[in-house]
């Protein structure tokens, strides 16, 4: 395991005494068959790929993102979580726990000091009426919190940790494809939630260029679609069939909100990097996370690589945008015949994929 905050944690998952519920987010991938079987044990992650994992391990799971209605006040012993990278994300999860957590229930926390783990716990502490110190382990941080405090009582008083309103979509712009004004919805815990991601537009722009000098496909399908910025942008395309597919909770209600904006068709699927879609496509358009500084993840550019390979129709392209430093290309010919660069702007590449 490389993740050394998720290790702390990790025996408190493997001695299920009490009933547990689990926030599992993007840190937790690989780690479900560690976990010991017991009824008394819930989970909830916004990642698919690691919800998926969890069920085939037999773990009672849920997907979603972070919404916790379906579980009663007061009825959890312990909650486990390893803090996410978004703040909203965090004070949403914090508040939810004080209101889950029956009175001297236990919120179980790690972290790494870059990411706000000794701010986080001294606020948790505040709301939970426990204050404790983050015990440094390694790089990481753990910290063991008693619920004291009344979620009833902080949410009238207005003492709740302030989430943004994390729960709901907001407009965060207009998107314009053929003169027409699309508005845009998305929040935050998804990538590029509130602005047009740079590799994005280079690639859509690259991709009209592309096909106005052959044709347009008939079927396309987003991998990775995020709010769902590269189908939007296909609304001018004479394209009748279009699909999206996103890991990611938040980006799913995000690009689903902005297809029905947009009155567009979408097929919009959760599922992780297009495994277990069987349909075939003319056109892959992809803005995959590893240019985030995942260069090294080869396990995930594999993936992506060989379901896109299985998605592309034999006479179809598929289109991918990767940071400068990545060698895609390379890496494709494993699945493809042949690749071409399309366009650079000096960051980021566009690459053409052919069977």
């Amino acid at each position: 395991m490389t993740d050394l905050s998720l290790s702390l944690l990790l025996p408190h998952l493997q001695s299920i005494t009490n009933k547990t519920l689990w926030i599992a987010d993007e840190n937790a991938l690989g780690i479900a068959s560690a976990i010991t079987r017991d009824e008394k044990f819930q989970a909830i992650s916004n990642r698919y790929d690691i919800f998926v994992e969890m069920q085939n391990r037999g773990l009672n799971a849920t997907f979603s993102d972070y919404d916790f209605s379906a579980q009663d006040d007061n009825s959890f012993d312990t909650i486990i979580y390893r803090v996410s990278k978004e703040r909203a994300v965090v004070h949403h999860i914090f508040n939810h726990a004080l209101r889950l957590l029956k009175n001297g229930g236990k919120l179980l926390l790690a972290g790494e000091k870059s990411e706000g783990i000794k701010g986080y716990v001294d606020k948790a502490g505040k709301l939970f009426g426990d204050k404790v110190s983050a015990k440094k382990q390694g790089n990481a941080y753990f910290a063991e919190l008693i619920k004291h405090s009344d979620y009833s009582t902080r949410q009238s008083s207005g003492t709740l940790l302030d989430d943004k309103q994390y729960q709901s979509l907001r407009a965060t712009g207009e998107l314009t494809v053929n003169n027409e004004a699309l508005s845009l919805y998305s929040k935050p815990g998804q990538f590029g939630w509130n602005k047009k991601d740079q590799g994005s537009e280079l690639l859509i722009s690259t991709a009209e260029t592309y096909f106005a000098e052959r044709d347009f496909p008939n079927s396309i399908i987003d991998l990775g679609c995020g709010y769902g910025f590269l189908t939007l942008k296909t609304k001018g395309w004479p394209t009748t069939i279009r699909s999206a597919t996103d890991n990611n909770a938040a980006a799913l209600a995000s690009a689903k909100k902005n297809f029905l904006a947009a009155s567009m068709v979408v097929e919009l699927t959760a599922d992780d990097c297009g495994s277990a879609i069987e349909a075939k496509f003319q056109c892959v358009l992809c803005n995959p996370p590893f240019h985030q500084g995942f260069s090294n993840d080869s396990e995930l550019t594999q993936k992506f690589l060989s379901n896109t390979a299985r998605l592309t129709v034999s006479t179809g392209v598929a289109l991918f945008v990767v940071n400068q430093f990545i060698g895609l290309e390379k890496m494709a010919l494993e699945y493809f015949s042949k690749t071409e660069t399309l366009a650079s702007d000096g960051q980021f590449k566009v690459i053409a994929l052919y069977h």
